[in-house]
């Protein structure tokens, strides 16, 4: 069938777009989706639909279909704002609106009907070549099969315990699964028959968080940790079924140090990560428990949290390495731990994390880009990207299956809401609590707006909320895997600046357009506007963060005086606040030192400020205590304190946001997926 849609003619047999500049050939599952708009114009189409229809119920997301839509419309040039072909129905779904013409196909004016033209022996001919190329063709498949990826298209929960499951790990018998578990109150590691659902707790003391655990080869050893604030030790059980042994302590590691431990393919050999104290980076260790001794391993470099995540070679004896560089891009190395050799494989500028192995050793395989729904695969240069498996929901770093085929992930079905606190009043009500995710929360200048991030749309966007009328409002189109860290107002209230990994991003409020800094990749933090054509921030020059302010107008950098960490800017110089090389604070225009009740306070939380200051209140996030602890100016102790699990909030005049779990505690569970070869 061939449709006449506006300037375009659309072949399904041929997949290809054709107008009076050029054809494009479209890929298949473009081309399905293409056909039935063409199919069923000017109806409402929900994406239930769809996923029916184009994708026959295959296990994929709404945001696959969001991708598809979003391709689409670039190659028909429709405008998704002033859309002439695909009009996006808010809830319901989506309508195709573009007048399609079927074309009638002509038949071979060469041909007559019931008759044959081709001579017999062409005939014979021609089929002894087709079955010599079928042959050919068989044996090539055969050949070629170990390194085709397998199509995998559904997936099933292995736990639903109370609060959240982490880091799964098959034992080689299939059936028992390692994993840890939370329940708002302490780490617990379980080993699980999934079929008979029996299970048992790895236990150790009372208080002490347990997991994550890691199999031998052959599934009767478990390797695990267990910590506390002040200890942290690594523990080896025998395993008979679900029956254990006495637990037998192989290691002490630095306190505050909670890395992770696997076996390599000799039981006496394990790889550890561990990091010299709480907040520092890590680095990878070889433990031989014959010998006893511990040795580090040839690595990367260390930078932001170091080399904690790595997996070991299926059937070699070799380590995967995941870890970020000077730029934020996340590299994987190969590390032959015979010969000590590390290589590098390939790198991706992505918000993205932690990659492993694939079954066949021949491919790393990660989470997708934030926000992540699937599970993709690479050759080890990072070329031949695939999708092997898509679902509706968050999924976190995938783990092989000891079956050779499938593979193990924790999905969350947890989401962020927004609080906000009238100090004045003492009263909190929530004002941004859809199902989906609201994060990074920021009051404008006049505190009459809050910017923010929501995943409604399934991908990360820049929404508007008015205090005022309770309207929200989308800004921007963006439909891609970008993950902000942060948020920041300009004064006039025209722009706001996003953190990424390595970048900042300046958003226009009217258009919805993106504009990119033109700096170095790095990592960044304590992002504030100083005027509304300046935006300041730290970086790392040589060994020590330093403030250095852009000018918009003309894309200049400036470093400040060197000894300033940070300057945190507001519309009032009032809340200026400065934090110098020896961690003392000062406030003001005119920097004037500022009394803390806490001494040595950390400047950032991650990315972002840790401590704010509004006239005379000062909010400060304690993480340990998993609170907002707002003081008077020159006090020693809070007059409030606000529960948050997450360290990002906004302040102005006395009003205060702060960021909120759903539920007190996460709740995710641990798939396994199902595979079929690729057809």
């Amino acid at each position: 069938m061939s449709w006449k849609i506006k300037e375009f003619v659309f072949h399904e047999q041929q997949q290809t777009l054709t107008n009076e500049q050029n054809t494009l050939k479209i890929e298949p599952m473009m081309c399905e989706l293409l056909a039935y708009f063409c199919q069923h114009q000017n109806q409402i189409i929900s994406k239930e639909q769809l996923l029916e229809a184009v994708w026959h119920g295959r296990y994929v997301s709404d945001n696959t279909v969001s991708k598809l839509i979003t391709k689409l419309r670039k190659v028909l040039q429709d405008n998704a704002r002033n859309p002439e072909f695909i009009v996006t129905v808010p809830k319901r779904g989506y309508q195709f609106v573009a007048d399609a013409k079927p074309i009638q196909e002509q038949s071979n004016p060469h041909t007559k009907s019931g008759t044959s033209t081709v001579p017999p022996l062409y005939y014979k001919v021609c089929l002894l070549a087709l079955a010599l190329l079928t042959i050919v063709t068989l044996v090539w498949f055969a050949l070629s099969n170990h390194a085709s990826p397998k199509v995998i298209v559904s997936a099933k929960a292995v736990t639903s315990d109370k609060g959240s499951e982490y880091f799964p790990s098959f034992a080689a018998d299939g059936e028992r699964l390692s994993y840890m578990n939370h329940d708002g109150e302490r780490f617990k590691l379980y080993v699980k028959n999934i079929f008979s659902g029996e299970q048992v707790e790895v236990t150790h003391g009372v208080g002490e968080g347990v997991g994550p655990g890691n199999w031998n080869d052959t599934g009767t050893k478990l390797v695990y940790l267990v910590a506390t604030k002040e200890s942290c030790q690594y523990f080896i059980r025998d395993f008979n079924g679900l029956v254990m042994s006495e637990p037998t302590l192989i290691y002490t590691c630095n306190p505050g140090s909670y890395g992770a431990i696997k076996f390599t393919h000799i039981d006496n050999l394990l790889i550890f990560s561990e990091s010299p104290e709480v907040g520092k980076p890590y680095s990878l260790y070889s433990l031989d428990l014959e010998s006893n001794k511990t040795q580090w391993l040839p690595q990367p470099d260390i930078h932001i949290g170091g080399n904690n995540q790595f997996d070991v070679h299926p059937t070699q004896n070799k380590l995967l390495i995941s870890s970020p560089d000077e730029q934020q891009w996340e590299g994987f190395y190969q590390l032959d731990l015979d010969t000590q050799r590390l290589r590098s494989l390939f790198k991706l500028n992505a918000y993205i994390c932690c990659g492993i192995w694939s079954h066949d050793g021949e491919h790393v395989v990660l989470m997708g880009e934030h926000p992540a729904r699937e599970i993709i695969q690479y050759d080890l240069d990072g070329s031949n990207e695939t999708v092997i498996f898509a679902g509706p929901q968050q999924l976190h770093r995938p783990e092989r299956h000891s079956n050779g085929i499938d593979y193990a992930f924790s999905v969350a079905n947890y989401d962020l809401n927004v609080n906000e606190y009238v100090i004045s009043a003492h009263q909190t009500q929530p004002i941004l609590n859809d199902t989906f995710d609201e994060r990074l929360a920021v009051l404008s200048p006049a505190a009459n707006r809050v910017a923010y991030i929501s995943l409604t749309s399934g991908n990360e966007e820049l929404w508007l909320y008015d205090r005022d009328t309770s309207n929200k409002k989308k800004v921007t189109q963006f439909a891609d895997g970008r993950h902000y860290l942060d948020l920041a107002w300009s004064p006039d209230e025209m722009k706001v600046a996003a953190l990424t990994l390595n970048g900042i991003h300046i958003i226009d409020l009217n258009t919805g357009e993106a504009d990119v800094l033109t700096l170095p990749e790095k990592e960044f933090r304590g992002m504030s506007f100083k005027s509304p054509h300046h935006v300041a921030f730290s970086m790392k020059l040589g060994s020590v963060w330093q403030v250095v302010e852009f000018n918009l107008n003309d894309n200049s950098m400036v470093r400040l005086d060197p000894q300033w960490k940070s300057i945190q800017y507001d519309t009032l110089p009032e809340n200026w606040l400065w934090v110098d090389q020896n961690n003392k604070w000062f406030q003001g225009e005119n920097p004037t030192p500022l009394k803390l009740a806490k001494q040595n306070l950390s400047v950032f939380y991650g990315r972002q400020f840790n401590v704010k200051k509004s006239g005379e209140y000062i909010a400060v996030f304690d993480r340990h205590q998993e609170q907002l602890q707002i003081y008077k100016n020159g006090s020693d102790k809070p007059f409030t304190s606000l529960n948050s699990q997450i360290g990002h909030f906004s302040i102005k005049g006395d009003i205060v946001l702060i960021s909120q779990k759903s539920s007190e505690t996460n709740d995710s569970d641990i798939y396994q997926t199902f595979s079929v070869s690729a057809k």
